[in-house]
Parts: C-alpha cells; sequence; structure tokens
C-alpha cells in the first residue's frame, strides 16, 4: 500500500489535469453512475467531523475530514482530512493519501471548472474573501484559467493575508496582489470573486450594486447555519450552480434563498449540466456558483494521482 503526502500529491498532475478531472466529477455527478451515500456529520461544539465514502466500479475512496475553527488561534489549519483509496473489485487498499492537500486541490480544481464556464473569458481582475490554505489554492488555479493581472484579498487574519500573498506571489510572481481592508473593496475592483470562509453570516454588504455583472464562487458554507452572501446577489443572478444537489439541502447559501423567496429553486442547477450540454447560462452577466464538496471529487483526484504515480513507475 502506497502513501502520497502533500508534496507527492501536488507534483502528481497538473493543474490543467486537475480541472479536466474535476470537469469529468461535474458530469459523472449527473449521470448518478457512482454509489454516492450522504455524508455523515458529527458535530462537536463549533468542530465538525465528516466521513465521505464514493464507489465506482474500479475504486472506493473515503475520506475522514475535520474542522475545527479553532485551530486559527493556535496557527494551525482549520482542516485536516485523510483519504483511503481501495480496489472496488477486491476491496484490497492501494493508498493513503494526505486529504487535506486533495481537498484543497480538487477544491480549487473545481472551482476553476466554474470560473471557465461562468465568467467572461477576458476577465483579468481577481478577488478572494477568506485567505487561508483554501483560499491560496483556489487563487492558484483561477489565475491558470484566466489570465489574470490582479488579485484583491481580504482577511480579518492578517497572517493568512501575508501568508497567502507570499505563496501567491511565489507561483504567479507578475500579477499584482492587493491586501484590502474590507470585502467591499474586493468585490469593486474585482470580476470574478471567491469566498473561502466559514461564516455564519454574509461576508458582503447587502448592497444591490456591489454585484451586478460580477461572477462569484462560495467555497465555504456547508452546513445549514452557514452563508456567506446576502440577499440582494441571489435576487439578481437568473440561476443558481452547484456542484452537487446534495448541497440544496445543506448548505444555508441554497436553503435560506428558496425559503425566504429570493430565489426559485426549480433556478438552481447542476454545474455539470453545462458541461455536458443540457443547460447554458443566461446572458445575465450576474452569476453564482456554490460548492460544498461531494466524494466523488476525491475519488476522482485519487485515481488521477494514483494512476499518474502507477504511469511513472511503467
Amino acid at each position: 500500500m502506497e502513501f502520497f503526502d502533500g508534496e507527492t500529491i501536488e507534483k502528481a498532475a497538473s493543474v490543467p489535469e486537475w480541472v479536466e478531472a474535476m470537469e469529468k466529477a461535474l458530469i459523472a455527478i449527473v449521470a448518478g453512475d457512482f454509489v454516492l451515500p450522504k455524508r455523515m456529520h458529527l458535530d462537536r461544539g463549533d468542530d465538525t467531523f465528516l466521513l465521505m465514502p464514493c464507489i465506482s466500479d474500479e475504486y472506493w475512496t473515503t475520506k475522514l475530514v475535520s474542522f475545527c475553527p479553532g485551530n486559527r488561534d493556535s496557527g494551525k489549519p482549520s482542516i485536516y482530512g485523510t483519504v483511503i483509496l481501495n480496489n472496488s473489485r477486491t476491496g484490497e487498499p492501494l493508498a493513503v493519501m494526505d486529504g487535506t492537500k486533495i481537498t484543497a486541490m480538487r477544491t480549487a480544481a473545481v472551482t476553476a471548472a466554474g470560473i471557465k464556464v461562468l465568467s467572461p473569458s477576458d476577465i483579468n481582475t481577481l478577488g478572494v474573501v477568506g485567505t487561508g490554505v483554501q483560499g491560496l489554492y483556489q487563487a492558484l488555479f483561477a489565475c491558470t484559467v484566466r489570465k489574470i493581472k490582479e488579485v484583491r484579498a481580504f482577511d480579518q487574519v492578517l497572517n493568512n493575508l501575508k501568508l497567502f500573498t507570499e505563496g501567491l506571489h511565489s507561483r504567479y510572481p507578475d500579477i499584482k496582489i492587493i491586501s484590502c481592508s474590507n470585502s467591499s473593496e474586493v468585490v469593486r475592483n474585482s470580476g470574478v470573486i471567491i469566498s473561502a470562509t466559514n461564516s455564519q453570516v454574509p461576508v458582503f454588504p447587502n448592497e444591490k450594486d456591489l454585484f451586478t455583472g460580477k461572477t462569484f464562487v462560495g467555497i465555504g458554507s456547508y452546513k445549514p447555519d452557514c452563508r456567506e452572501f446576502p440577499e440582494q446577489l441571489f435576487r439578481q443572478i437568473d440561476n443558481l450552480f452547484v456542484d452537487t444537489p446534495d448541497g440544496n439541502h445543506e448548505s444555508g447559501d441554497l436553503i435560506d434563498p428558496v425559503k425566504n423567496g429570493w430565489l426559485n429553486g426549480n433556478n438552481i442547477h447542476p454545474i455539470g449540466d453545462i458541461f455536458s450540454g443540457k443547460v447554458v447560462p443566461a446572458s445575465n452577466p450576474t452569476r453564482l456558483f456554490k460548492t460544498v464538496g461531494s466524494a466523488i471529487f476525491d475519488l476522482f483526484a485519487t485515481k488521477l494521482i494514483y494512476e499518474n504515480f502507477l504511469n511513472k513507475l511503467r
């Protein structure tokens, strides 16, 4: 049985390979060709523990994730994870992988796939609210699918902003990185905005003009009591795209708008429908892609990593 640490995972595949793998996963969610049980939530105070299995004809993956927001006080990541890969025909364990790195990279690749089909092709400004580990990878991947010239970022934790700036600059030294004092400053000056926080209340002001003509991606809200976006954004979009329909019952950013009448539930679509050609985005330039994550992304990620590893041995 192999072990893949974070550094090995990061070197195992290129960003375009990651994005292509997640596009296939998004289509597979719509096709329903996998055994994909609802993930198990175990809440303990402010901490959340997740069990996420997924089975295909080839592979069976199980991810164990812990989300402990209090870790920021000790300088540790909020999210830790471990992924186990098995042969689904025999049950044989094939690999154990750093789930934290897989989560960061596959989530960023899902976002990048969404940006490709929802944002203008000539967009060159990116905004990031929430600049922890997830926020950094979101920016790194977004900058590969659009020719970004400026990145504006905001985080309540100044050290997160510092590490984000250093990490992004080391990969993209020609991109101008601007630290902002609030989320409004990020939105006003960005064409694509990614929100990567664990906030229970919207992180943006409820101002209509702030959102018009922008492409938004929300990755942080994954529980009913969490929401990153305010009412006025939902009232401006024609359709809301999701990575998986399971999120309709899991995230406050999907539950509250429908419950409050800000958005018709029939206008929420899996983004895989765009990749498969079933849905074409409306001409309205104000768009929102909400991700909550799915074990199927871990399956496609581990498949990519493991098979690239085997190919290098041949």
